[in-house]
């Protein structure tokens, strides 16, 4: 609902665009549809609503948001699109193993499947996105050193997860922001009240549940993992 957009991406439904819909349902002639077209014009969309609504903000609280922070996967396959739009954007590209996001999202969406549909199609689901996945890296390879190498830093799961501070101190950097003492000290009090699994944790099994194995999904994905080395 309008109350809670989640990604930026959502915003892009109102002109008819993104892959918003693949997690909705299983859309594949919306998915040929949305690959078809050159996305540019639904992100100058995007960039229009939002700079609506940061002219609503300040007319209704006095603060002029000066610098805007997005999020969405989608972003990965659109690295073009997405640079002409934000021209001057700062971009920190998340790389992770293949075999650990598609373990991740087929769960979420098999779960998600026992509440909106009689049955979950187990086979269709891993055939749909698997290939979904794919489609998307392939495009980040392809246009990932088409960027300006001084606004992007690839940002590996790995790294981030063994020091997250130090990680985003970094992307501060690359974005020329300069981290105060402070800031940090606020981040590293967050995320030790905050720890990964606080809240318990779901357990995957990615052969069990789907009948793929890992060392499988690696082998198809080699053309990306041989890029980023998100295995090492």
């Amino acid at each position: 609902d309008p109350d809670h957009i989640h990604e930026e991406l959502e915003l892009e439904n109102l002109d008819f665009s993104s892959y918003n819909l693949d997690w909705l349902a299983r859309v594949p002639r919306w998915r040929d549809y949305y690959v078809s077209h050159d996305q540019t014009p639904h992100y100058a969309y995007m960039k229009n609503v939002i700079k609506a609504v940061q002219w609503l903000r300040k007319r209704n609280t006095g603060v002029n948001k000066i610098r805007w922070i997005l999020k969405s996967p989608q972003h990965m396959e659109q690295l073009l699109p997405l640079h002409r739009t934000f021209p001057d954007a700062t971009l920190a590209i998340n790389h992770r193993d293949p075999a650990q996001v598609i373990t991740s999202i087929l769960t979420m969406l098999a779960y998600g499947d026992r509440l909106r549909r009689y049955d979950v199609d187990i086979d269709g689901l891993k055939a749909y996105w698997i290939d979904r996945v794919k489609r998307l890296l392939t495009a980040c390879v392809r246009d990932r050193d088409s960027l300006p190498g001084n606004q992007v830093i690839d940002v590996l799961f790995s790294e981030f997860m063994s020091d997250d501070v130090a990680m985003v101190a970094r992307i501060y950097e690359v974005a020329g922001i300069g981290m105060p003492h402070s800031a940090r000290e606020d981040l590293q009090r967050y995320m030790q009240a905050n720890p990964r699994g606080k809240y318990g944790q779901i357990i995957y099994d990615l052969e069990g549940d789907f009948g793929v194995s890992s060392a499988q999904l690696r082998q198809e994905f080699s053309f990306y993992t041989d890029r980023f080395p998100v295995l090492s």
